[in-house]
């Protein structure tokens, strides 16, 4: 046999289809069970940083003055409508503005991070052309501006919505310093950062309630700095965790927080998976309440807990701008509609832990089964990665009305609880009839 007849050993192309069919069936099923559990990534580090994230790019924002009057320019004035909702789109420098207007001359006027979520936004809109969503956007809209405010603001409490926490000088030394004092070797890169003002002030509020110092210190000094995106947000999960165990270990359900964390459980049972102002208010009490309720969140609007994460690694990729390794190799799974998920029922995968943390042992294990669950998304996302370059480069946008909005004209006259109602303000659900 000549070395020209030497038979050619390789898969076909139907074998290599069944098998990207079922890396695409598994990477679903790897991420509903990892939602299930309220967890945004498998390993802890990831998780705190896509919790991070999604708490640090709300789905909407208030529009500055400066950004309304170019808003303007781009999408015109205002047109007041005879009935129903005048809803308007234009690009607010690299994101996307939504204005709706009601037959009174009231308007809501706010900013989504991209054209995706404006299209999912004014969708929505057009599909209610109901004047009392506005109010509900312009209160959704206020409460994000005010929690934004306070954690940018130097010494401002860790999250809106819970009680401003003692100066750190003033916190009764005798219960323990600062964490940066009683945390041993912790990466000088994290303690001169500006995002370490906010950790302090985090540790403050929870020595304030009654924590012991030790028990926080001792959890972030257990933690693996190595391999943390964010470091920051890997400390203030850890403190946020100890929290948790040491309520339950005092039967405490206050932890004060008043009854915001039951409140917030029974809003989550409420939302509407249709909802674009519902989806919003879900996503600013991400990572607030603990994993019970960003499970329930995550099962109304699968994706949630990763969406912001998805959707700066894939403004990244289509800027040109560098990515790291990880980015690198999932780039292609995250796409700008990660909520677009069908598959739902039963596990096909074997449970990766019965805790809501992942214990060191299982690190190879869960790091395999978060690579396997990109590297299945990523046969079908090459559209997504298109659909990122027209964003890039301004392309003309006009929302189409897409099954959410159908669903939403089929409701009818369906009362639901306000969207608007923020849990992280503590502000109970209320009824809108229609």
């Amino acid at each position: 046999m000549t070395e020209a007849e030497v038979p050619q050993l390789h898969l076909s192309r139907d074998h290599i289809m069944a098998m990207t069919q079922l890396l695409n069936m598994l990477s679903q099923r790897l991420a509903e069970q990892r939602e299930r559990r309220g967890r945004a990534a498998y390993s802890n580090a990831e998780h705190a940083a896509r919790i991070a994230d999604t708490q640090d790019n709300p789905v909407i924002r208030p529009m500055s003055d400066t950004e309304r009057q170019q808003f303007t320019v781009d999408a015109g004035n205002p047109q007041v409508p005879q009935h129903g909702l005048s809803v308007a789109t234009a690009p607010v420098g690299q994101e996307w503005g939504v204005r709706a207007v009601t037959p009174a001359g009231d308007a809501a006027t706010v900013v989504c991070p991209n054209i995706t979520e404006a299209a999912r936004l004014a969708d929505y809109l057009r599909a209610e052309n109901n004047p009392a969503v506005v109010d509900e956007l312009n209160e959704l809209s206020e409460q994000i501006g005010h929690r934004v405010a306070a954690e940018t603001t130097p010494g401002a409490a860790q999250s809106a919505g819970q009680h401003t926490p003692q100066d750190p000088a003033q916190v009764d030394l005798t219960k323990g310093g600062s964490l940066a004092e009683r945390a041993e070797n912790l990466p000088a890169s994290l303690t001169a950062t500006p995002e370490w003002e906010r950790i302090e002030a985090q540790f403050a509020d929870l020595t304030d309630r009654g924590v012991h110092p030790d028990a926080l210190a001792t959890g972030v000094q257990a933690l693996d700095f190595d391999r943390a995106r964010r470091p920051d947000a890997l400390v203030r999960w850890s403190l946020e965790n100890t929290e948790r165990a040491w309520a339950a270990e005092h039967r405490s359900t206050d932890n004060g927080r008043g009854d915001s964390t039951a409140v917030t459980a029974e809003w989550a049972t409420q939302l509407d998976p249709t909802s674009a102002v519902d989806r919003a208010a879900a996503a600013e009490a991400v990572g607030r309440y603990g994993p019970d309720v960003d499970a329930t969140l995550a099962g109304a609007y699968p994706g949630l807990l990763t969406a912001a994460h998805d959707r700066r690694t894939m403004a990244a990729w289509a800027d040109g701008g560098a990515l790291s390794q990880q980015q690198r190799e999932t780039v292609e799974a995250l796409t700008a509609e990660s909520t677009a998920r069908t598959l739902r029922g039963d596990d096909v995968v074997g449970g990766l832990g019965g805790d809501h943390d992942i214990d060191r042992e299982e690190a190879a294990v869960t790091q395999d089964g978060e690579a396997a669950e990109h590297r299945g998304r990523a046969s079908e996302a090459s559209s997504e990665m298109e659909h990122a370059r027209d964003e890039k480069v301004g392309a003309q946008f006009t929302p189409t009305r897409s099954a959410t909005a159908a669903a939403a004209t089929a409701r009818g006259s369906t009362a639901r609880p306000s969207p608007s109602a923020a849990p992280f303000a503590q502000t109970r659900a209320r009824g809108r009839g229609r």
